[in-house]
């Protein structure tokens, strides 16, 4: 045990940047943004990670602000739809979608109004 002592700063090294790797590739990759009948869900993986009431959404354009709720996996400003809230900390709520126009498109039919 002593003679090993000296790896314990590469052990910890190593599992940093396999954290670091998984987190990266969770927020690229993993995160995808759905609608359902009440509410837009924010999946990591396929599991809920934060979701928002459609009854909560004021209005939603494909804009960008800066003091915000990001939830976003892209640096691509044309990419992003803002969630504009009626309550929370937070009104802004930021994600980015794939197809930005559909999604808008598909918050539309559900009675949320699209700027």
């Amino acid at each position: 045990m002593q003679n090993s002592l000296h790896l314990l700063p590469l052990i910890a090294a190593t599992a940093f940047l396999l954290f670091a790797l998984i987190l990266v590739h969770a927020i690229f990759w993993g995160m995808t943004f759905t609608i359902d009948d009440v509410h837009v869900r924010v999946r990591v993986y396929g599991l809920t990670a934060r979701k928002v009431a459609l009854s909560d959404i004021e209005w939603a354009a494909q804009d960008w602000v800066f003091w915000n709720e990001h939830w976003t996996n892209t640096l691509n400003p044309r990419r992003m739809v803002l969630l504009r809230r009626r309550s929370g900390v937070f009104k802004s709520f930021l994600i980015s979608p794939p197809s930005p126009s559909d999604f808008l498109r598909e918050l539309g039919a559900r009675d949320v109004a699209i700027r």
